[in-house]
């Protein structure tokens, strides 16, 4: 199989007339699909435009650096939210117990349900 890049880069796709768009994906796979295995003779020996057109998985390979930085910078949040919670138990008005209770429990309703979505999604980028 050969990469979309390949395929553009071996082709004459960029000697163009003045005045003619650029080509786009579907431009390229509309020609590929015209173009036989006869047509092209390479006879299967070589690569060339008779092989099937592939994306690379830039995608997705950013998406996953990209939800590493947000899980780092989750794991500070939680950090920051632990001492804030510790700092408030370490007095012992009822208050404040309740103070420590409430801000972990809207960690976990809020932060924890949304990293699990953010992963879910990136999981389903293709």
């Amino acid at each position: 199989m050969i990469r979309l890049k390949e395929l553009l880069s071996e082709s004459n796709s960029w000697d163009r007339k003045f005045g003619e768009p650029l080509p786009t994906l579907q431009d390229v796979t509309n020609k590929h699909n015209n173009i036989t295995e006869d047509d092209c003779g390479c006879n299967g020996t070589t690569s060339c435009a008779c092989e099937s057109v592939n994306e690379g998985p830039d995608e997705k390979i950013k998406a996953n650096k990209e939800l590493q930085r947000v899980m780092k910078a989750e794991a500070k949040l939680r950090e920051r939210m632990m001492k804030l919670e510790q700092i408030y138990l370490q007095d012992a008005r009822p208050e404040n117990q309740k103070l420590a209770k409430e801000i972990k429990e809207s960690y976990k309703k809020h932060v924890t349900t949304f990293m699990k979505d953010v992963i879910k999604l990136t999981k389903k980028v293709k």
